[in-house]
């Protein structure tokens, strides 16, 4: 199987460079399918690619199912073909697959066409061991994983649970436990404004589950108040001011991160948000929707929200407001909440829409989900943890994610495994952010890894 995937592995880059090539951010439904013609497009090249590599495809509309083997249990590897949007701050073509000295850079060659690509390989070089199957062996290529996992949960109403499954899509080794989530959005209308001061507009943020990388607002004040804004310049990051006809307009960045991890980043709309509650202050004007950030939009574990919350085992709830807006009175800020095992997210989204009722907006749920563990001494998880060491020579152990994968959708069936460690900087890095990469080494032991966990598990 390794001499397979080793002699194909430019077939498998080359596959890849075509799926890195269709800017598949999943969007609303069309004549194309449910999440709009670039996820459609990115189902048609890699059903191509599977179908050239002799596989079985299906194309659902909502995801790609391609398959190997017979019997009457079910293995599944899940992976995802919908990526986050670019964003700003690419020194290299974000889709365009860029090879350089070993390394692979374009948007979802980690997160998650590079796996997905990788896994179908896998399966390619299982069929041509030409052993025997004793399981149905699929890869499920989803369209909405970025967005709500509307496809696995339509996938699991249609097909029902499989016996076992595998999402490449965190980290090895063994990713057997999972953070909650909590997803929403703080929404405020008719907002009141007093004062000379006034707001017109804020637009931030690109993703809920990305921290914030650039915002901007114009407001109406003063000359006066325009100098004030530019000596507050220090606390924003590359920040750009002008003043015309008594309208200041005011840009900065940030430093984009994965939305599970908040404090890896910095965030373009919490540092303009903090000029604005300042400024607001200090000439004594009033809007109800930046008292409410002051108060709230604070903070990357939800101190200031009262959700604050930790245990041993999967650590901090943390809190990132991905995106804010305000225009025409209406006023938004969403909410991406992680949360610990042992915490209730159906409790904690409850706070949140008490606090905005009693601020005089409305929290708006999107998706809650608890944290999910399947135990180690499973013999599921003892199976794939032997073939990880038989193929990689390392030892595996098993760790807690706090991101959120599409094993929250298989009910304890499902665990992520790979694509590659996320701890070692050589080896990939930047998901959600700039210059997203992952090694060719990786991705071609990821393939060996797959392959080798179908072969002694389902054959």
């Amino acid at each position: 199987m390794n001499e397979f995937i080793r002699k194909n592995s430019e077939n498998l880059i080359n596959d890849l460079s075509k799926f890195i090539a269709v800017p598949s951010v999943s969007g609303k439904e069309d004549e194309h399918g449910p999440y709009g013609k670039p996820v459609a497009d990115a189902f048609n090249v890699l059903s191509d690619e599977a179908k050239a590599l002799g596989l079985e495809v299906e194309n659902l509309g909502y995801a790609l199912r391609i398959s190997i083997g017979k019997g009457d249990e079910t293995f599944l590897v899940v992976a995802h073909g919908d990526v986050v949007p670019a964003g700003e701050g690419w020194t290299k073509p974000a889709y365009e697959l860029t090879r350089e000295d070993g390394m692979l850079y374009g948007r979802g060659v980690l997160d998650d066409k590079g796996a997905a690509v990788a896994a179908m390989y896998s399966l390619a070089a299982v069929k041509n061991s030409g052993k025997e199957a004793k399981m149905r062996v699929s890869l499920v290529v989803g369209g909405d994983e970025e967005c709500g996992m509307s496809d696995m949960h339509r996938y699991v109403d249609e097909f029902g649970l499989p016996d076992y499954a595998l999402t490449p899509d965190a980290s090895f080794p063994v990713t057997n436990a999972e953070l909650g989530f909590v997803f929403g959005k703080f929404a405020f209308e008719n907002v009141k404004e007093n004062g000379d001061v006034k707001l017109i507009s804020i637009k931030g943020g690109r993703a809920v589950n990305c921290v914030a990388e650039k915002c901007e607002c114009k407001i109406k004040g003063s000359e006066e108040v325009f100098e004030y804004i530019k000596s507050l310049s220090s606390d924003l990051l590359s920040p750009e001011t002008a003043f015309e006809n008594g309208e200041i307009s005011v840009l900065c960045r940030g430093l984009s991160a994965h939305g599970s991890v908040p404090e890896k980043g910095r965030s373009a709309v919490m540092d303009l948000l903090s000029v604005l509650e300042r400024t607001f202050e200090k000439f004594g004007a009033e809007n109800s929707f930046l008292s409410f950030t002051k108060k709230y939009v604070k903070g990357t574990e939800g101190e200031a929200l009262g959700i604050n919350c930790s245990d041993e085992f999967s650590g901090k709830l943390s809190v990132n407001f991905g995106m804010c807006s305000f225009e025409n009175g209406k006023g938004e800020v969403t909410v991406d909440s992680r949360t610990p095992i042992s915490a209730d997210a159906f409790e904690i989204s409850s706070k949140l829409e008490a606090i905005a009722k009693e601020n005089g907006g409305e929290y708006i749920p999107d998706r809650n989900g608890n944290g999910i563990r399947i135990p180690e001494d499973s013999p599921f998880m003892r199976s794939v943890a032997a073939s990880y060491e038989k193929a990689t020579g390392k030892p595996c152990g098993f760790v807690c994610e706090r991101g959120s994968t599409y094993a929250k959708a298989f009910c304890g069936k499902c665990v992520a495994f790979g694509p590659a460690d996320e701890g070692n900087k050589a080896v990939c890095g930047n998901m959600h952010g700039p210059d997203e990469y992952i090694s060719e080494e990786a991705l071609i032991s990821l393939s060996e890894v797959y392959a080798q966990v179908i072969l002694d598990f389902c054959y």
